[in-house]
């Protein structure tokens, strides 16, 4: 297989993983001495196990979660997302009951990438808009 530059790594990512559900990528795509750079209520563990459960919590609170990608920037080991998401909180969300309410935000992420897979993963995202939509906010 011929080797994926960074940007076509991260789409792969977003789009089979986090999009399509592809969890059986995760061995491939993922690295097992994965690091992981954002903190989440919830979410422990080390490694690829790590990353598998920030994709399960994620797709656990919001069945019909979506990435778009906006945008992608790249060199030769990272590449950076800025994306729409979007999706129904329709299960628990770090104890947050379901709101049955949609969200529709924007992110940005940045993932370092060793021999085909995730090694190192940073984001950001719109939290006071998420927080506004979930109706946690006045």
């Amino acid at each position: 297989m011929a080797e994926r530059d960074p940007a076509t790594l991260l789409r792969l990512v977003t789009d089979e993983i986090w999009c399509k559900r592809r969890y059986d990528l995760v061995d491939e795509l993922i690295s097992e001495d994965f690091v992981d750079h954002i903190e989440q209520q919830g979410l422990d563990g080390t490694g690829r196990a790590r990353y598998l459960a920030s994709v399960r919590l994620t797709h656990n609170a919001f069945s019909d979660y979506h990435e778009e990608i906006l945008l992608i920037v790249a060199d030769a080991d990272r590449a950076v997302s800025y994306v729409r998401v979007t999706g129904t909180h329709d299960g628990d969300l770090m104890g947050l009951p379901p709101t049955g309410r949609k969200i529709d935000m924007h992110a940005m992420g940045i993932l370092r990438f060793a021999d085909g897979k995730v090694v190192e993963r940073w984001a950001v995202g719109d939290s006071l808009t998420q927080m506004q939509q979930l109706g946690l906010l006045g």
